[in-house]
């Protein structure tokens, strides 16, 4: 049961709002851009014959540009209004992306159009969407901003199973077509739903910069540090339990289980955000991956681990976009969540990076395993120091 009548109020007028920005954020560069990655990896190595990391280098190039333009564009909503750069990036997108289907065997260009495609596709992040959802619920903020979100985990599950026959049948470069032509045809008319209510009043004095506080100081450490551990966990997931003696598809079937989890802790979540104080809930779920980094390092049951960090993925990205509504005046939400935001996806792409190395100089995750679950540890407690919400 939703936690107040106003809460159910606000569900009741603005669930568009949250349909839109779920269907936005799962065409979105942090949606089907991410999670269609995997997809590539084989046909271009088969095609040009490139190394599992030149490949890979995608990842690190298109976080990067979400690090570099987040700031930017919450800014820019702020002062004019969201749904004017959510339009413009949801053409330029599908661009970027067909010039990316047009790449030939260099890896530089191939990293180069990735990070064009990431920059592209600024507004289509949660950097722009979750200030519109913030500014439009209050009292089910935690819900409305879960269900928004669940668009990035329903782009995980439905990524792979739509494009990759696509893959196969067709090749990359019709996949990354297909791509573009979802990017065009679903976030133009999301965009357009959301209307103009976000835009300054006439005459108003817009702010839109970052709101430097004790608590938004604290969120930036946070965001990095979730970005680099949780991430790399995730991604090195499945090498662990290769490692470990487990055949490739079933380890893979055990990494589906994240994402499914996922999807449950967006909804959860947010809906305990809307009732208790949110750092307490984040920092109980937050004890999650700390389990899960120790359960690997010493050989415990997967299965529980890979759950534990699919809650902690599922609460991460939720969690920094209301705190910082929270903590940080609406005035200058865009701003402020796009340096969260974009620190967050910075940590994200040096993580896997970072296990990576420690695998290729050690020989093993214990290492980072054991770093993961101190520095995890380490951000529970900043959590719970943020303390009462500001005015």
């Amino acid at each position: 049961m939703i936690a107040s009548p106003q809460a159910r109020a606000e569900l009741r007028s603005g669930w568009l709002v949250v349909l839109a920005a779920a269907l936005a954020i799962g065409v979105g560069t942090m949606g089907i851009g991410f999670y269609s990655l995997g997809l590539f990896v084989q046909p271009l190595q088969a095609e040009f014959g490139w190394s599992r990391a030149e490949v890979s280098g995608a990842a690190t190039f298109q976080q990067f540009g979400i690090f570099l333009s987040a700031p930017l564009v919450g800014w820019l909503a702020d002062r004019w209004g969201a749904r004017p750069i959510a339009l413009l990036s949801f053409i330029a997108t599908p661009v970027a992306l067909f010039a990316l289907s047009r790449t030939g065997s260099s890896v530089v260009m191939w990293d180069a159009l990735w990070l064009l495609v990431s920059l592209a596709g600024a507004g289509t992040t949660p950097a722009i969407w979750a200030r519109i959802v913030s500014l439009r619920f209050d009292a089910a903020r935690g819900l409305a901003l879960g269900l928004m979100l669940m668009g990035t985990g329903t782009a995980a599950i439905l990524a792979p199973a739509l494009l990759g026959p696509v893959f196969a049948q067709s090749g990359w470069r019709s996949a990354v077509i297909i791509m573009a032509a979802a990017t065009l045809a679903i976030g133009i008319p999301a965009s357009l739903l959301v209307g103009t209510a976000d835009r300054p009043a006439a005459g108003a004095k817009a702010k839109g910069r970052f709101e430097v506080n004790r608590q938004t100081l604290i969120l930036l450490v946070i965001a990095f540090l979730l970005g680099l551990i949780v991430a790399g966990l995730i991604v090195h997931l499945v090498p662990m339990l290769v490692d470990r003696g487990m055949p490739a598809p079933a380890a893979a079937q055990v990494a589906a289980g994240v994402g499914v989890a996922v999807l449950v802790a967006r909804i959860v979540v947010g809906y305990l955000f809307d009732r208790f104080h949110a750092p307490y809930v984040a920092a109980l779920f937050l004890l999650s991956p700390v389990v899960a980094a120790l359960l690997l390092w010493s050989g415990g049951p997967v299965v529980p681990a890979a759950l534990m960090l699919g809650l902690a993925a599922g609460a991460e990205v939720d969690m920094l976009a209301y705190f910082t509504g929270r903590y940080a005046a609406l005035a200058n939400y865009g701003a402020t969540y796009g340096g969260v935001l974009g620190v967050f996806c910075l940590g994200a792409g040096l993580g896997p990076m970072a296990f990576g190395k420690v695998y290729d100089a050690l020989g093993g995750y214990d290492l980072a395993l054991v770093s993961s679950a101190v520095v995890l540890a380490g951000v529970v407690l900043l959590i719970a120091t943020l303390g009462r919400y500001r005015a």
